[in-house]
């Protein structure tokens, strides 16, 4: 377990409330054998349930009518794998990962079977997750697909599918207030501005490591009918601009003086003032491509 993440979780746990398992499992099996949820009712906060369980409860999640109580009492074990996944504490859970997305972006999941208490706490603990893996970034200089940055710049894209308060997340990070957060900044800044084989931060895709710059509108779990929430999509309308991004940019390039990685931060600095036209467009076309389902067939590139 990563640092931070043992009191994150009782943190969250604390704030989701206390969700004691159901006496009976009436949640039907989506494959038609219960024995997977059986197991699982059986788990106790602090330890681990069998992946596989939780996998297959998933299923039943998004294809069979829903048990309030037992969906109350085994959400946090999810989160607590989506949260090792996306921190780097396990290679295990990028499969379930992909799976838990879909049923995270069913508002009518949240608004019938949790109570906005506990809605609530699903989103402060994806927010302060991804900040803290935010807050641990600390290089600018990346090669292949597996790259740390990669991991929170699709978390806090997807958090846009899922909860409507984005700016709540992007207000935190954007201002640079900790190390990690300027690089973090400097790391989304390169995709905003450079041609994709000329990013000095993300070296160019090739067809053994994969790579090049993250992509900034793409979904993690195969969200493909899925977009932007409205009041998401409209905030970074009016916060995504040329003056936002050097502003940023420049607080970054300050707060980095005297550290190993400045020298690139004042480079892309300068660069900037060369791409000023590159970066207007991109600040306007990216709300759009997040405000739009996803064709996985016709995948959108910069124009």
């Amino acid at each position: 377990m990563v640092p931070n993440q043992a009191g994150r979780t009782i943190a969250f746990r604390r704030a989701y409330g206390k969700a004691a398992p159901p006496e009976m499992v009436t949640q039907e099996a989506f494959e038609g054998n219960d024995r997977h949820l059986r197991r699982l009712l059986r788990v106790k906060p602090g330890e681990r349930p069998d992946l596989q369980d939780l996998w297959e409860y998933l299923q039943d999640l998004r294809h069979t009518d829903i048990q309030s109580s037992l969906l109350a009492y085994l959400l946090p074990f999810c989160l607590e794998l989506w949260c090792e996944d996306l921190r780097g504490a396990s290679d295990k859970y990028g499969g379930f990962v992909e799976h838990i997305y879909p049923v995270l972006a069913d508002r009518a999941i949240f608004d019938k079977h949790l109570t906005s208490k506990q809605s609530a706490a699903v989103s402060e603990f994806m927010r302060q997750t991804i900040l803290e893996e935010v807050d641990d970034q600390l290089g600018l200089g990346y090669q292949g697909s597996k790259a740390r940055p990669y991991r929170w710049i699709g978390a806090l894209t997807t958090y846009g599918v899922l909860f409507p308060d984005v700016d709540r997340l992007w207000g935190a990070w954007w201002s640079p207030d900790t190390f990690g957060r300027v690089i973090a900044a400097v790391q989304y800044i390169s995709c905003l501005i450079y041609p994709e084989n000329e990013n000095p931060v993300f070296a160019p895709w090739t067809p053994d490591g994969g790579g090049g710059p993250p992509c900034l509108w793409e979904f993690e779990g195969r969200l493909y009918t899925h977009r932007w929430l409205e009041p998401n999509v409209s905030f970074l309308k009016e916060a995504l601009n040329v003056p936002a991004v050097t502003k940023t940019l420049s607080r970054a390039v300050d707060r980095l003086g005297g550290h190993p990685e400045h020298e690139l931060a004042a480079r892309i600095q300068e660069d900037l003032s060369l791409l000023t036209d590159t970066l207007q467009a991109r600040c306007a076309e990216l709300p759009r491509f997040l405000e739009a389902t996803q064709d996985p067939g016709r995948p959108r590139t910069w124009s």
